[in-house]
C-alpha cells in the first residue's frame, strides 16, 4: 500500500515539471511587444527593396530602381522580383481597390524597368496589398 501511495506521489510530481528546456505554459500569455505588433500589421513581414511613392516620374526613380536591382542580382543570380502596389488602410475596402486600381499603370512601368535592367519576365510579378503602415500610395519592389 505505502508503494502505491510512493508511486502516485512521484507521477504527480512528474506530472507537474516541465520537460527538461521548456518551460510550463503560461496562464496568460505576454503580450507582443509594439514592433511585432507593426510587422504583423504589415502583412508581408518585409521590407522592400525599393519604395517609390505613387505618381513619380520614371526618369526621377530609374537610376535607383536599376542600381538597386543589379544589386540584388549581384547578391542572388536567380533573385525575384514582386511589384506590389500598396494603399493606406484607410477607407472602405471599396475606396482601398480603387486606389490600387489607379496604381496598376504605374506599377508596370515600374516592372518594365525591372526587366529593363535585364531581368526575365519569369522573376517579375505585380500584385497589390493593402497596409496598415503604408503612409499614402506606393509602389514596393520586394525581392525573392
Amino acid at each position: 500500500m505505502k508503494s502505491y501511495l510512493a508511486l502516485g506521489a512521484a507521477a504527480l510530481l512528474v506530472v507537474s515539471c516541465a520537460p527538461p528546456g521548456r518551460g510550463l505554459l503560461a496562464a496568460k500569455p505576454p503580450k507582443p511587444s509594439a514592433a511585432t505588433i507593426a510587422v504583423t500589421q504589415d502583412q508581408t513581414g518585409l521590407l522592400p527593396l525599393v519604395t517609390i511613392p505613387a505618381g513619380t516620374s520614371a526618369a526621377d526613380y530609374l537610376s535607383a530602381l536599376t542600381g538597386a536591382v543589379r544589386d540584388a542580382e549581384a547578391v542572388k543570380p536567380d533573385v525575384a522580383f514582386d511589384i506590389v502596389s500598396t494603399v493606406p488602410q484607410t477607407g472602405t475596402p471599396l475606396t482601398q481597390i480603387t486606389a490600387a486600381k489607379a496604381l496598376t499603370a504605374q506599377a508596370a512601368e515600374v516592372a518594365d524597368t525591372v526587366q529593363g535592367a535585364g531581368v526575365p519576365s519569369s522573376r517579375v510579378t505585380l500584385g497589390a496589398l493593402v497596409s496598415a503602415d503604408a503612409p499614402a500610395e506606393q509602389i514596393r519592389v520586394y525581392v525573392r
